[in-house]
């Protein structure tokens, strides 16, 4: 099974100039916990979780509407998948790297899609089957919830 065949396409995104705020809105009205970062060129240049958006804020001792994306940015790599990549790539990439979302980009860098740790363990769970498999997808959730 392909990345492609799970992946959410219907995502939102925000550049690095959007405030923290506004992508918290963002993370609340899709439910979800992830927005990935994009260039002028809508190509994927990083990722901003719920967690950054907290520790970003109390870090800095400021408000989320005075922050904004590039705060976070920094020189974190982003680590990414392509949507013709197998299941067990992404696998590979999340336990390898500890991160639950990869943005899934054209061979080009273009954002195209995000797939997370939970959109594999759910679709692996349901099917049950060799090409998704249960017990790998389990193994890097583990990995990827270390506490700090």
């Amino acid at each position: 099974m392909n990345i492609n065949d799970i992946m959410i396409t219907d995502l939102s995104y925000c550049t690095r100039n959007t405030t923290l705020d506004q992508v918290a809105m963002q993370m609340w009205e899709r439910n979800c916990g992830a927005i990935p970062v994009v260039d002028e060129e809508n190509k994927a240049i990083g990722i901003i979780t719920d967690r950054d958006i907290a520790m970003s804020c109390a870090l800095n001792h400021k408000a989320p509407w005075e922050l904004d994306a590039n705060t976070i940015m920094g020189d974190r790599t982003l680590f990414t998948c392509s949507a013709n990549d197998n299941i067990e790539t992404a696998l590979d990439i999340m336990q390898e790297h500890k991160v639950r979302r990869l943005p899934v980009t054209s061979g080009d860098g273009f954002l195209i899609g995000i797939i997370s740790i939970d959109d594999i363990v759910n679709c692996s769970e349901e099917s049950k089957s060799a090409a998704m498999p249960y017990e790998r997808a389990m193994k890097t959730l583990k990995a990827v919830v270390v506490r700090h």
